[in-house]
């Protein structure tokens, strides 16, 4: 098994899925500013979940980023697509690059297996300061190194329906999220909407209606906290 450089890669890396046929490996939506002397610079793709927190998938777009807090752990899309080669020939690791590593973020090692063509990889990435760090769309954030096989792996990585039903999965999790917080909108406005009823019919414009809304206001964040334990949200 032996490293790829990056005048292997140049030689049998294309950018367009209609040279895939002339060329074994591709990076659709590439760039030759990322390759790397042993590897390819992937960067910050179109979506993303935190694995602390709201179990949300959120989207990025040119101008938005990441903020990923200490100790958090998020799964990041690359903005490239890979395709490896179909022959089996090649296999790939992701590494850490080391401009992150020196803010505190790393990622989890992962592999590429051989014949792998689904697209989008999935990286976790961890951040180990005590500082919130940030990610932008498109930026390099973790580097991916090529292996020439010493023989084709048989079988060969076979698409599955495992990464169907991880977007599955976490398209459930975004709808559950937004029921949960669609009820609590709805215990918020109606102490609030209560209280502004009786206020408004006890005491008019006087200064009882005021108080009486104060006082809905703060029922209402008592009951919020008390009915986002009941239904699950933190």
């Amino acid at each position: 098994m032996s490293v790829l450089t990056n005048t292997d890669l140049r030689r049998i890396l294309c950018y367009d899925e209609n040279q895939w046929h002339e060329k074994p490996l591709l990076i659709e939506d590439g760039s030759d500013d990322c390759i790397t002397p042993m590897g390819y610079d992937l960067r910050v793709g179109g979506f993303y979940k935190r694995l602390i927190g709201k179990p949300n998938l959120d989207t990025l777009d040119e101008g938005k980023s990441i903020e990923i807090k200490p100790g958090d752990i998020a799964l990041i899309s690359t903005y490239e697509k890979l395709k490896m080669p179909k022959d089996a020939s090649i296999s790939a690791l992701i590494l850490s690059k080391v401009s992150q590593v020196s803010r505190g973020l790393s990622n989890i090692s992962t592999k590429v297996d051989p014949g792998w063509g689904e697209g989008e990889l999935l990286i976790p990435v961890q951040n180990f300061s005590k500082d919130v760090i940030t990610l932008r769309y498109k930026e390099k954030f973790c580097t991916i190194v090529f292996f020439n096989n010493e023989s084709p792996a048989s079988p060969a990585y076979k698409p599955s329906s495992s990464r169907a039903k991880f977007f599955n999965l976490l398209s459930q999790t975004n709808r559950a999220s937004l029921v949960k917080d669609f009820q609590l909108g709805l215990v918020s406005i109606l102490i609030i909407g209560i209280a502004v009823t009786m206020g408004y019919y006890y005491f008019g414009n006087s200064p009882g209606f005021g108080v009486t809304v104060t006082a809905g206001i703060a029922i209402e964040r008592v009951a919020s906290v008390i009915a986002s334990r009941l239904i699950g949200r933190r």
